[in-house]
């Protein structure tokens, strides 16, 4: 409605501005022109330097420190959390992992965070924000299955 486009899971190779717009080239071949780019890069997770390596810690491919369920590192006495696991890098998030894992070690009484159900919000214009499935994985899980839209205005200032 906007003239907005959102391209998820697209590399892009360069961004050239080109006076009053800016041309874009993608990895795949793919050319958009537009007059203004958001590009969400995603993270890296800052998970070596700490010694971990000598202990012989493992990480993926992707730098994050490997854990099971229970957040425990393939050294039994080493446990990782937050955003080093690549998980969900929201600091709410981490914070829950946290409780949870003192829950299971000190309490005793072991409470799983619930990774399906986590709200985030994106601060740009238009704002966006996300709360459980995707339409597409509503739609695989319960086959009858209504989706209604509408659209918010602001409320006037008095």
């Amino acid at each position: 409605r906007k003239g907005i486009n959102i391209l998820l899971n697209t590399d892009i190779e360069a961004i050239e501005s080109a006076g009053d717009c800016f041309n874009v080239r993608l990895i795949d071949g793919g050319k958009v022109t537009t007059d203004l780019v958001m590009y969400a890069t995603g993270r890296t997770p800052n998970s070596t330097g700490f010694g971990l390596e000598k202990l012989g810690v493992e990480w993926d491919d992707e730098g994050a420190i490997k854990v099971n369920d229970d957040y425990q590192t393939n050294v039994p006495s080493i446990y990782a959390l937050g955003d080093v696991t690549n998980r969900v890098c929201l600091t709410p998030v981490a914070i829950a992992e946290g409780m949870a894992l003192v829950n299971k070690l000190y309490v005793n009484q072991p409470r799983p965070v619930d990774y399906d159900t986590i709200p985030t919000a994106v601060f740009s214009q238009p704002n966006i924000g996300t709360v459980g499935l995707t339409e597409a994985q509503a739609r695989e899980k319960y086959p009858d299955i209504d989706i209604y839209k509408t659209s918010f205005t602001p409320m006037k200032k008095p």
